[in-house]
């Protein structure tokens, strides 16, 4: 019996162990979207550990009664007890961060931010809609650290920002970034900001290498928004928009010149006559206290009769979408009208897009993408719309009328009168067509993987028509004559074809903790470009058509030009139990802009990233750390936009030669540039290393990068001694280095039926010059260990305040006189005169590229209210004025209110120098610090204030949403620049200190769907 119970109990013993061994736990894990893959599940107690498939499927063997944890990049960990069930489980896990899950367009694909290793800034459509701007480019602007966005004009059209992407990538060949919309490369301000869906900016090498040597300067992934299954969705969105310009300088009435104009004689020291000392100070008086009656007085308000306050522009889209099992679509309709600050000055823009999904089989997609894209600008025939509206702000107050009283024009200085040229002198219009056609065939015939087929064909296609048409003027009742001197038209036309094909595929693989993915592609585009122009003058009766005119004055002209590419490219993501990161990419380009010899060029990159929180010792910190991750790359990168045919020597027309013994003229051509035949890539090794951090289940989000970008064998052109006659030659020679740093820092909370968030951005660039070959260029803008367009001036002192003080101390020449600057010596040596200044006592100055960049973005929402402010600027920047913008009388120019603080024996601590003629005056206004400026501000950049009907009045008025909102642009701005003048716009001209200003704008808009 004895015997007996123990045999029963070693076979219940040993039965139970097997049955212990044999069972294996099966499920399937998924969120609330769908199956997941790449799933560890772990059993806490054997310390196993697999993965689910692609079908979310896992089996792990388990005892009853142990602990296993399901964990996942972007989830919630879940634990469970086994109870010994063979029955599958099924395994729900929550999201725990959506940034997290987050999916993000990288080069040819899309990837959870969870998994990237370089260094990329996204945002989506909804955000760049917050603000009602013309442009895309503007749009960007202070939202992602590393990109430097400055508008530089608010001209209809033509009010889109320069990008830069981490400084300067070249000095001859382009800096900007490559931008593509759905893979094809286009214009970033001709985009309906309607249909975006999502921007990634592709910053380091590893992001953007795969785009090979046209990324360089980094790259804009643009994707537009698609159909979805479901019902017919219609949304309108719409806004009208008030204009006004942020910032001019107050030119001063006829008397204040006048009486300037006779104390800067005085001040010069040059003898004005009694009787015409006594007629200025009559012209003075009756100026100062009499009306003008532009007979025997003028006091125009130039700027008055020829810019307008305030300006109008308005938007409008209408978007349809919906879809079903088999097709989709998503259609889109935009206009934009934008007034500008003067009369025949405008933009229009109207933008068409479809957009269509078909699913040909369970494993066959194809996609369609067309848009049509036309604009329209208009400007007077006269001077561009900038010009005219800086000679409104210098003109002279005192030399006529903006109309005489016969009603002819006034006669302004010798005919040129800004207010007759922005009405009354032609015309310059010019349209531009663009249209894409874009085709993408997707297959996935088996599990992870996928082939496509890609062609888009696009059309760029400008006519312009530019009429002179001169205008009659008048002095005090006497025809002067009509300015310009001769009627013109020109009528152009050009058009830009472009053929991309695309053929990629790629393969992904789950096997246990282990993650894989390869892409390999074919690229190449050809692109074509063909203009023609003929132009006539002499018309009769105001009939402005080539077909009429005088024949003698025809002229014609035209060209053409090609070039191509060709290239391969490669990309591996790898990645251990969601841990251990690893990307790396290859891109082989072909380019016809250089000979056989050097025309490929291997661009590769690798990237890794380490996701500290998912160790086992961060395992406590795991409560409020959502993901901690450290990311390190380098790569290289090439550029070759210098132009078609850099190698070769080119031949132009249009030269004449005399030739035989008569001497008889004969037209020929000529080699006008030296080429070099063994030109090649420039080239950039980018080093990049950054912390990805994410708390309190996506509260506290923060990101931080540091870069090292060096170029080398850039593509310079040396000076040639005069007697060459001809432009040097492009060659691989001298480097640049660009370093900086850049941070993002975001938090968001709710608290009951109130939400509120802040974002900030903070980044820096530093650009230096490494190697010109010993050849600084003269101008000092390209100095060896400087950065690019570096300022370069004399140190100032003050001003002279006697003339002993002139006497004894350095200055530019023999006209110094109390109250001009004073400078500083700074070269010493054996025979230097140290009262005399040169060039070689000039320095460095300032860096004319933005430095310590940031944006601030505030949000707030309480019930149906929604509010946002957005604060951007710069902390420093250099910038030099110059011309009517700096120098009082300038050209023959006016002076601005606030060049009235000159010089004084009495006011000896005077913003301006002593006031003394144009001619007198060129030592004082040479470039110095003095006026080399900081063009550091802070801007109110936008605010808006939106309300959503609540969703059941909505719902009776047969609506599915319904938003109003006010918005305000550039509200506000905190400035040490030039009194007058906006620190972010662009100066320059032929007369210096030119600006078209950007807008502060007031903002009503409405969007609803239905």
């Amino acid at each position: 019996m004895k015997r007996t119970l123990t045999l029963i109990f070693l076979f219940a013993v040993s039965s139970t162990w097997l049955y212990a061994q044999k069972i294996t736990m099966r499920g399937t894990v998924s969120d609330a979207s769908g199956v997941l893959t790449g799933v560890s599940v772990l059993n806490n107690v054997t310390k196993q550990n697999v993965v689910t498939d692609q079908n979310g499927l896992f089996q792990l063997p388990a005892e009853k009664g142990n602990s296993i944890s399901f964990s996942y990049i972007g989830y919630e960990s879940k634990t469970i007890i086994f109870n010994g069930q063979t029955k599958p489980l099924n395994i729900i896990l929550n999201a725990s961060s959506t940034l997290l899950d987050e999916m993000v367009v990288v080069g040819y694909a899309k990837q959870k931010k969870a998994t990237l290793t370089g260094s990329l800034s996204a945002l989506s459509g909804e955000q760049i809609n917050q603000r009602s701007v013309a442009s895309l480019s503007t749009a960007l602007q202070g939202k992602m650290p590393g990109v430097t966005i400055q508008q530089t004009s608010g001209e209809p059209g033509a009010d889109g920002s320069n990008i830069r992407i981490r400084g300067i990538g070249s000095i001859n060949s382009t800096t900007f970034p490559l931008v593509l919309v759905d893979g094809i490369e286009t214009n970033i301000n001709q985009v309906d900001m309607n249909v975006v869906e999502s921007v990634s900016v592709l910053k380091d090498a590893a992001s953007a290498s795969i785009y090979g040597s046209r990324a360089s300067n980094g790259v804009i992934l643009i994707t537009t928004k698609r159909g979805k299954k479901g019902d017919v969705k219609t949304t309108y969105a719409g806004y009208s928009t008030l204009q006004r310009p942020t910032n001019m300088p107050d030119p001063v009435s006829a008397w204040e010149y006048l009486q300037a104009e006779l104390n800067s004689f005085d001040n010069a020291g040059i003898s004005v006559a009694p009787s015409q000392r006594e007629q200025y100070l009559r012209l003075i008086e009756e100026q100062r206290t009499l009306q003008p009656d532009n007979w025997n007085r003028y006091d125009t308000d130039w700027k008055a009769e020829t810019i307008k306050g305030n300006s109008l522009m308005h938007n409008h889209n209408v978007t349809m979408s919906g879809g079903s099992d088999k097709i989709s679509f998503f259609g889109s309709g935009s206009f934009l009208g934008q007034d500008g600050l003067i009369v025949n000055n405008n933009y229009k823009r109207t933008n068409i897009l479809l957009n269509a999904d078909a699913n040909l089989l369970s494993w066959a997609k194809f996609s369609l993408n067309t848009s049509l894209r036309e604009s329209n600008s208009l400007a007077p025939g006269v001077n561009s719309p900038r010009s005219i509206i800086n000679k409104a702000l210098y003109m002279l107050p005192t030399l006529s009328a903006a109309r005489e009283l016969d009603g002819n024009w006034g006669y302004g200085k010798n005919g040129d009168n800004p207010t007759a040229q922005a009405y009354d002198s032609g015309e310059q219009k010019s349209k531009s067509t663009e249209t894409i056609v874009n085709g993408t065939l997707t297959l996935t015939p088996l599990a992870g993987l996928e082939v496509l087929g890609q062609y888009s064909y696009r059309t760029v296609t400008g006519r312009g028509r530019s009429l002179i048409k001169p205008y009659t003027t008048s002095l005090r009742g006497a025809v002067l004559g009509i300015y310009p001197a001769q009627d013109d038209l020109t009528e152009s036309w050009n058009q830009t074809i472009r053929n991309f094909y695309r053929f990629q595929s790629s393969y992904e693989k789950n096997i246990d903790k282990h993650f894989a993915k390869i892409l390999v592609g074919y690229q190449a585009e050809d692109n074509s470009f063909s203009s023609f122009f003929g132009a006539k003058q002499g018309f009769e009766l105001g009939r402005y058509y080539l077909s009429n005119g005088d024949g003698a004055s025809a002229t014609s002209g035209g060209g053409a030009n090609e070039w191509a590419m060709m290239s391969g490219y490669a990309r591996l993501n790898y990645n251990f139990d969601q841990k251990y990161l690893l990307e790396v990419n290859g891109r082989y380009d072909g380019s016809s802009r250089f000979t056989l010899d050097n025309r490929w060029g291997f661009f590769p990159s690798v990237s890794a990233g380490w996701v500290v929180s998912q160790e086992n010792f961060m395992a406590k910190t795991q409560k409020f750390i959502d993901q901690l991750k450290l990311r390190v790359s380098y790569g290289l990168l090439g550029n070759q936009d210098i132009g078609n045919y850099p190698y070769a020597a080119t031949i132009n027309t249009g030269y004449g030669y005399y030739l035989g013994d008569g001497k008889e003229l004969a037209t020929g051509v000529a080699q006008i540039a030296l080429s070099n035949s063994d030109i090649g890539w420039e080239t950039s090794k980018q080093f990049n290393v950054g912390i990805d951090l994410t708390m309190l289940k996506d509260k506290l989000t923060l990101t931080a990068d540091y870069y090292i970008k060096r170029i080398d064998d850039m593509l310079l052109r040396f000076p040639l001694p005069y007697y060459a006659g001809m432009q040097p030659a492009f060659s691989n020679a001298g480097s640049m280095e660009n370093k900086g740093w850049e941070i993002a820092l975001g938090y968001k909370n709710k608290i009951n039926d109130f939400n509120y968030g802040i974002t900030v951005s903070l980044n820096d660039n530093r650009n230096k010059i490494t190697d010109l070959r010993g050849q600084n260029s003269q101008d000092r803008t390209q100095v060896e260990g400087y950065p690019n367009g570096g300022v370069w001036g004399y140190l100032s002192d003050g001003y002279f305040q006697d003339w002993n003080d002139v006497a004894n101390s350095p200055k530019l020449s023999g006209s110094a006189r109390p109250g001009f600057v004073k400078y500083k010596k700074i070269y010493s040596g054996a025979g230097v005169n140290p009262l005399l200044l040169d060039s070689r006592d000039i320095v460095y100055l300032g860096d004319p590229f933005p430095h310590y960049e940031f944006g601030v973005t505030l949000t707030a929402g309480w019930k149906n209210f929604d509010f946002t402010a957005f604060i951007q600027g710069i902390g420093q920047r250099s910038a030099f004025l110059s011309g009517v913008g700096l120098r009082p009388f300038a050209n023959g120019a006016n002076l601005f209110r606030h060049q009235l603080d000159y010089w004084t024996p009495e006011n000896p601590n005077a913003a301006y120098p002593i006031l003394v003629p144009e001619a007198n005056a060129s030592d004082n206004f040479v470039k110095s610090d003095k006026w080399v400026r900081n063009a550091n501000y802070t801007r109110l950049k936008n605010v808006v204030l939106g309300y959503t009907l609540p969703k059941t009045l909505a719902q009776k008025l047969k609506l599915a949403n319904l938003r109003v909102y006010v918005s305000g642009q550039n509200l506000f701005t905190i400035s040490n620049f030039y009194d007058g003048y906006d620190p972010e716009v662009s100066y320059g001209g032929s007369v210096g200190g030119e600006f078209y200003s950007i807008m502060q704008t007031y903002t009503f808009g409405l969007n609803l769907s239905f």
